[in-house]
């Protein structure tokens, strides 16, 4: 099965490291969601800000030591003053409404997990929330996926790469992947022509629609950006109930 698909996260496999597929540098200060997932040294996975102590990602990106997150950075090599660093206290993968296990995670047909962290960040022109949806974006939208994935075979970029991909209708996934059942939570996205897609190392990064949260980076095919083989990511709209019970301040689960 990985021979013919991936999850989308650097780590996971010895295969050669891939990255934003037809994409260029996203522009310096306008992803100040954009956060690196890091497993003690080393980056593997991206997420999304979605308040001042919470990150959302893909339930693929679990770990089970403590998660790395840094946050407000553009090039890794030139620090600008007011990047932070935080990590994990809690991992939320769907339905779980306390701290999850590896077995939880491991359902990827729910791929998307929400990480506490540790202490609030404290907002800047380069730290800041991206909305979550307030309703599901059409087939046809044209939306910008973003992350830190290699852009040669063997060279992963100091800067987040962007590109902006289609969402299509489901079935061009469902007969790109027919092993795996796309369902009404996730979608599909990029061209049938290929060229231009996201991929390894790009995982639990955002696709935003119109200024909103619409997708979380999932998987795909190997190689990636190949003809008739599109991205699958988790819609967000789908988990807005469960999300918004958990970050809920009162009606969330309690953290120890």
């Amino acid at each position: 099965m990985w021979l013919q698909y991936q999850f989308r996260v650097s780590f996971l496999l010895s295969l050669p490291p891939q990255r934003i597929i037809g994409g260029q540098e996203c522009p310096e200060d306008e992803h100040p969601w954009l956060v690196q997932l890091y497993n003690f040294e080393e980056p593997y996975c991206a997420g999304t800000l979605l308040n001042s102590d919470w990150i959302i990602t893909a339930a693929h990106c679990y770990l089970q030591d403590e998660i790395r997150v840094k946050l407000g950075v553009h090039n890794q090599d030139v620090p600008r003053g007011d990047e932070a660093w935080r990590v994990s206290v809690g991992t939320f993968c769907y339905p779980d409404s306390a701290s999850t296990t590896s077995s939880t995670c491991a359902d990827h047909k729910d791929d998307i997990m929400l990480i506490k962290l540790n202490s609030s960040v404290t907002y800047n022109k380069h730290i800041s929330p991206l909305s979550l949806p307030d309703y599901a974006s059409p087939v046809g939208t044209y939306c910008t996926v973003m992350g830190w994935g290699s852009i040669t075979t063997n060279t992963y970029p100091n800067v987040p790469h962007c590109v902006s991909i289609k969402m299509l209708k489901n079935h061009f996934c469902q007969d790109a992947y027919p092993w795996w059942s796309m369902t009404d939570n996730m979608f599909c996205a990029g061209f049938l022509e290929g060229e231009k897609d996201s991929c390894r190392g790009d995982s639990g990064g955002p696709l935003v629609c119109d200024g909103q949260l619409q997708g979380i980076v999932s998987l795909g095919g190997y190689p990636c950006g190949e003809p008739l083989q599109p991205g699958i990511y988790t819609k967000v709209y789908s988990y807005l109930q469960w999300i918004q019970n958990i970050l809920d301040p009162v009606q969330g689960p309690p953290f120890s």
